[in-house]
């Protein structure tokens, strides 16, 4: 690359950062767009002719994953009870937490997001295979049924702890020897 070919780091980040404060990942102003060559050059504004170019995606270099973690974190330390404890280890990566449900019963839960969706495993008290996975909404391997789409997870982690909350109070009632009251695919069981 010559002297006349290198890049202005300055205007090249002045690009790629109003790029990224508009929401513009693909700028459609030539003078707006970066570009580099088979050999790693790199153009600003109006790129050169005649030679193999490739457009740069100018959106942040944060992951989808990293800022929805970020979010999350903020999000839980608002929401979610105060003992709650964010799990980092190889084998489990989500929020673990503990709660009192409407009726008194202590429960400790476990949410995760799996890459689709998040899902929530109860991890106190060991009732899995107790109660059916239909009757309790609860899987034999703790895993909690929330939902008939997104592998019966949620959306959010907000909708995942809340819904887990209420799932609480509902095998509360199944454990007092009543259908899970909180899904209309248990009305059946009401004997109306």
């Amino acid at each position: 690359m010559s002297d006349v070919e290198r890049t202005d780091l300055n205007r090249l980040r002045d690009i790629i950062r109003s790029a990224q404060q508009q929401g513009d990942q693909y700028p459609v102003d030539p003078r707006a767009r970066v570009t580099v060559g088979s050999e790693g050059e790199i153009y600003t504004g109006q790129a050169p002719v005649g030679r193999p170019l490739s457009k740069v995606q100018h959106g942040t270099f944060a992951a989808r994953v990293r800022g929805r973690e970020v979010e999350d974190l903020r999000w839980a330390a608002k929401h979610m009870p105060r003992n709650t404890q964010f799990i980092e280890h190889r084998d489990a990566r989500g929020w673990c937490y503990s709660f009192l449900s409407q009726m008194g019963r202590p429960y400790t839960m476990f949410a995760y997001f799996d890459g689709v969706s998040y899902q929530v495993k109860l991890v106190e008290p060991r009732l899995e295979g107790l109660v059916g996975a239909h009757a309790g909404h609860l899987y034999a391997n703790g895993r909690l049924c929330l939902s008939q789409s997104g592998d019966s997870g949620q959306p959010t982690l907000e909708e995942a702890y809340s819904k887990s909350v209420l799932w609480a109070t509902g095998m509360d009632v199944v454990l007092a020897g009543y259908p899970f009251p909180f899904s209309t695919n248990n009305e059946f069981e009401y004997d109306l």
